[in-house]
């Protein structure tokens, strides 16, 4: 795994993606997001699962990937915790949505955008020809059974009663995994004993057998449509083109209109040799034959399109009721307008015999099972929206319950400046009338408070009032030995250590030029971060730069809390 930390490495990595001819492999770009340590999604897991197959590269969000976003073509970057993989082909710099942009926004989200980017990762390695079997060691050929498919995986048993996965990425492109597999089949593949998984592409067919004859009804897909034809898959790897008078004698139908691109149709076969198909001559109840298999034991690798529900007879106003004949008489009430529940297959008239046949009480049936799945999908999806809801409330309450405290203790400190303000004005002009320079507060409380005011006094002086809510000091407290070491630090004013301060408090640091906060290592490169017992780490920020012996500062954060440590030279590594 490769960790991105300087602005230079950020524009060289830049380069390798967008330079053709660099890279033989995809690249996984996975960011952390400003603030954080970690990344909300999986380094390890990704670099375990494809890291024999793409590079991962990890990357902070701060001055680094703002090098990086410049030197990216548009709608191509990444940062703020999301992730991105980038395929061999270059296609994606003109086409972003080929290299898609995996979002996450906390560590909630760190199962999902993990699998999003192994998903993508080997999707970009199969389409650059990495995955071949027999190319890579450790890997052997077993049989397995499959146990049951969830989404994109199938689960298998192996031979020898070890659990596998197949995974849909190492099929058949564009063909979902329960058209390849069924539960209780026995299939065969490469067995990759690190992935825990079963590479069956071995055993798929380039072309799987077809043993049509004239006149089958026949199930395919749509592969391509333009006006003047469909293009119609029978396998993968068979397509047949029907032109526009083999599928309607309308001259007002549009065939971009009539199809979509990976639809099942019903078609006829008017030939074999070469297959020729028909769409304009299926009655509604002929059935088509089973389509074959792609594996051995395997389920038919298309369905039937599920039947179209029933045309309902428009609905007809009621007529306006005619006036009375006379002011005195009775008005009869106006006719109510039929409900959808008055036309509900519950509520409707009897059916003629030709609706009544078996063929329409079958789409009947199939309607309601429809009509129930789907009410079914939307009560689940309101249920989880309302624990979502829920948890969001939760959150709202807790952040405004945080504010109050931090507004408290803001307005305590803040009480403390003005009184010390005061004292600080009044001890001036007591010495400016008695010719004697004041000298700066050097221990104990007044000078934590003198030191306070400062901080404050920078910070209304730099930030705008329009931008003070989006800017406010976060809470600190002075370590035991900050004071001292402001002291005893020369070669840089007090003036530039309260306004690095300032730059700190409000997040503005990791933005500015040539102060690099980073994290402290407790030795050298590739060293532990240092890190208290309370969970706190310790921080170093640039005080200057390109000078002899260039001041830093240290400082402890934990979470959005700040403890100013030390005011340190360049080779004083303590925190």
């Amino acid at each position: 795994m490769e960790l991105i930390t300087t602005a230079d490495q950020a524009a060289a990595l830049a380069g390798r993606l967008t330079l053709p001819g660099r890279r033989t492999r995809p690249v996984v770009v996975l960011t952390i997001a400003g603030g954080q340590e970690e990344p909300f999604g999986s380094p390890d897991e990704i670099e375990s699962q494809v890291g024999d197959l793409a590079d991962v590269v990890l990357m902070p969000t701060s001055d680094v990937s703002w090098a990086f976003t410049g030197a990216m073509p548009p709608q191509t970057q990444v940062y703020g915790g999301a992730g991105r993989v980038y395929p061999v082909d270059h296609a994606w710099v003109a086409r972003p949505s080929l290299s898609r942009l995996r979002f996450a926004y906390s560590m909630a989200d760190r199962k999902r955008i993990t699998e999003h980017l192994i998903n993508d990762a080997l999707a970009a390695a199969l389409a650059a020809g990495l995955l071949t079997p027999q190319a890579r060691p450790g890997l052997s050929e077993r049989s397995a059974k499959v146990i049951g498919l969830i989404g994109s995986r199938a689960l298998v048993k192996l031979d020898d009663g070890m659990p596998a996965s197949v995974w849909e990425e190492l099929t058949l492109p564009g063909v979902g995994l329960d058209r390849v597999l069924v539960e209780k089949q026995v299939v065969r593949g490469v067995y990759d004993p690190a992935a825990k998984r079963l590479d069956v592409r071995g055993s798929l067919p380039a072309e799987a057998p077809v043993d049509y004859a004239v006149g089958d009804v026949v199930l395919a897909d749509v592969a391509g449509v333009s006006e003047e034809a469909v293009r119609l898959r029978l396998v993968p790897g068979r397509v047949v083109e029907a032109e526009r008078a083999a599928v309607t004698s309308n001259p007002n139908d549009t065939l971009c209109e009539l199809f979509t691109i990976g639809e099942v149709v019903v078609c006829r076969v008017v030939g074999v040799e070469p297959y020729a198909l028909r769409l304009d001559d299926i009655d509604d109840d002929e059935e088509p034959v089973r389509a074959p298999a792609l594996l051995d034991g395997g389920p038919p690798w298309l369905r039937p399109p599920p039947p179209a529900p029933l045309a309902l007879p428009p609905i007809e106003p009621p007529p306006d009721p005619a006036p009375p004949a006379v002011a005195l008489a009775p008005v009869a009430p106006a006719p109510r307008r039929p409900s959808p529940l008055d036309i509900a297959p519950w509520n409707r008239p009897p059916r003629s015999e030709a609706a009544s046949a078996p063929g329409a009480l079958d789409r009947e049936r199939a309607r309601v099972t429809e009509l129930t799945n789907e009410l079914a999908a939307e009560r689940s999806t309101r249920s989880a929206l309302a624990i979502d809801l829920a948890g969001l409330r939760a959150r709202a309450a807790e952040l405004e319950a945080q504010l109050g405290r931090e507004t408290q203790a803001r307005e305590a400190w803040q009480t403390r400046y003005r009184n010390a303000d005061r004292l600080r004005q009044i001890a001036v002009k007591n010495a400016k009338s008695s010719h004697v320079r004041p000298e700066p507060a050097t221990g104990g409380e007044d000078a934590e408070v003198a030191f306070r005011c400062e901080v404050v006094q920078e910070w209304a002086r730099r930030i705008p009032a329009a931008e003070r809510d989006d800017k406010a000091l976060a809470a600190y407290t002075l370590g035991p030995d900050f004071l001292a070491s402001l002291d005893r630090i020369e070669g840089v004013s007090r003036a530039k250590v309260v306004a690095v301060v300032v730059e700190v408090l409000t997040g503005q640091a990791p933005h500015l030029a040539g102060r690099e906060p980073h994290q402290l290592r407790e030795g050298g490169a590739g060293s532990p971060y240092r890190r208290r017992d309370d969970g706190a780490t310790c921080w170093r920020v640039a005080l200057q730069r390109d000078t002899p012996a260039a001041r830093r500062m240290h400082y402890w954060r934990l979470g959005e809390r700040y403890e100013l440590s030390r005011v340190v030279l360049h080779d004083d590594y303590r925190p």
